[in-house]
């Protein structure tokens, strides 16, 4: 299923809408993760962080960290260790059935 640029925005803006005000921060994994994560610092109209292992400043706790899908879990975990401090994990898809974004589908002419 190819998922685009409309339906990836009404997603987030669904599950995003209930957790306005609720954190401080966000941040995804990886280039998927990135995309979703800026959608939501400009909705949520709080600030970026970019993923890597760091120790979040209390002004910035807690941290949203998002991804486009979630097939196992396992990214969203690995992510909950790497982000140090207060943090809450979403995913916008559900796999299966497999999922892929606008952004990944290659168009040639």
């Amino acid at each position: 299923m190819i998922i685009n640029a409309e339906t990836f925005r009404d997603r987030l803006v669904e599950r995003l809408a209930p957790l306005k005000g609720r954190f401080r921060s966000v941040c995804g994994p990886g280039r998927s993760g990135a995309i979703a994560s800026v959608y939501a610092s400009h909705f949520l109209r709080i600030p970026w962080l970019p993923y890597r292992r760091q120790i979040v400043p209390m002004l910035l706790q807690p941290t949203l960290i998002i991804d486009t899908a979630i097939m196992s879990g396992a990214t969203l975990r690995k992510a909950t260790r790497k982000i140090i401090g207060p943090s809450e994990t979403l995913a916008l898809f559900v796999e299966p059935p497999r999922v892929r974004f606008w952004y990944e589908v290659e168009r040639y002419g």
